[in-house]
């Protein structure tokens, strides 16, 4: 009998151990807008003395973005893509924030995690001077704007000095730490954003956030591991009392 237990214990351990340590989890929803903007929120941020229009929209791709009638970019995942303007209609150096964003909850136990994104901008009426895309993770309390300070990590922006033809591989560069905020629920935002009678067209697909956290495997009961060691201790020693002397 004690043989049997410690077969049955053996067989914990072996279960035990052979679970992962942790997972790497998207915690986004509807990333490839394959679904429109379902799962996304879009807003507008007024700086002080900021005066603008903005606008988010999903269409199959390459798409037209609604206000300027401008078109879009090529798919980088599935058929769809998301497609935002911005446009500053005061000469000062107040931003209009046009923000995206998306609400995820952040697993226990989160390690750390990267994002990823494909983005393009064009459509600029000032060479890109006074316009610039930014992703981030910012605090559910409010709707961030361009200048906002991310929670966790560091948001990137997206500035380039020409028109984009096709969208760009985007990221966090990195792994950062999210322990911080393990447990609870962060905004995920992408912002397109102008000052100085600037304004922009940007695309946006194949969005990822990826969180590093424990797995959570459901363990067997005590009593189902003794029950498959006894069986085995059975059928063993019913082998040994049949076995030709």
């Amino acid at each position: 009998m004690k043989s049997c237990l410690a077969i049955g214990s053996a067989l914990a351990v072996t279960w035990f151990l052979a679970q992962p340590a942790s997972a790497q989890t998207n915690v986004l929803a509807n990333g490839s807008f394959e679904l429109g903007l379902t799962g996304w929120t879009s807003a507008t941020q007024l700086g002080t003395g900021a005066a603008g229009t903005c606008s988010y929209n999903a269409a199959t791709a390459p798409g037209t973005e609604t206000v300027t009638s401008v078109a879009g970019f090529p798919a980088t995942a599935g058929t769809k893509i998301a497609l935002g303007s911005v446009f500053s209609t005061s000469d000062t150096g107040a931003i209009v924030t046009c923000v995206l964003y998306q609400d995820v909850a952040i697993p226990a136990g989160a390690t750390v995690a990267t994002f990823t994104y494909d983005i393009g901008v064009k459509d600029g009426n000032d060479g890109g001077n006074h316009t610039a895309a930014q992703v981030g993770i910012y605090s559910t309390s409010s709707v961030p704007a361009f200048e906002s300070v991310p929670v966790v990590g560091y948001a990137p922006i997206y500035d380039p000095a020409l028109a984009d033809t096709t969208l760009q591989a985007g990221s966090s560069t990195v792994n950062f730490n999210v322990s911080s905020v393990a447990g609870t629920t962060v905004r995920f935002a992408i912002m397109n954003a102008a000052d100085y009678l600037g304004g922009e067209v940007i695309g946006i697909d194949n969005v990822q956030f990826l969180v590093t956290a424990p797995s959570v495997t459901p363990a067997p009961p005590a009593w189902a591991l003794g029950a498959l060691g006894l069986i085995a201790c059975g059928a063993g020693l019913l082998w040994m009392r049949r076995r030709p002397a």
